[in-house]
């Protein structure tokens, strides 16, 4: 079951999908002024960063559970060509 919730920004819509989260903290970590752990009110806030900032971080969530719509003229995200995995020791 989906439990997807979507940020509207100016220029980037971003969606989360918390079914999916693995709590990697690859967002909050990469991209704070977007991504607010812990606070009260909206926690994702698309306007704190460029579009581009926020694909790329995107781009690396390992479970797909942030997606994006590009409302400026950019490129809207697409599945990639080739699924990878990488192994990491913690």
């Amino acid at each position: 079951m989906s439990n997807k919730t979507t940020y509207d920004g100016k220029d980037i819509s971003i969606s989360f999908d918390g079914s999916k989260c693995i709590h990697s903290r690859q967002c909050v970590l990469g991209l704070s002024t977007v991504f607010q752990a812990n606070v009260e009110g909206p926690w994702i806030n698309p306007d704190n960063a460029t579009p581009e900032e926020i694909t790329a971080i995107a781009h690396v969530c390992p479970s797909g559970a942030i997606t994006y719509e590009r409302h400026d003229g950019g490129q809207d995200e697409a599945a990639p060509l080739v699924n990878t995995m990488f192994v990491r020791e913690l």
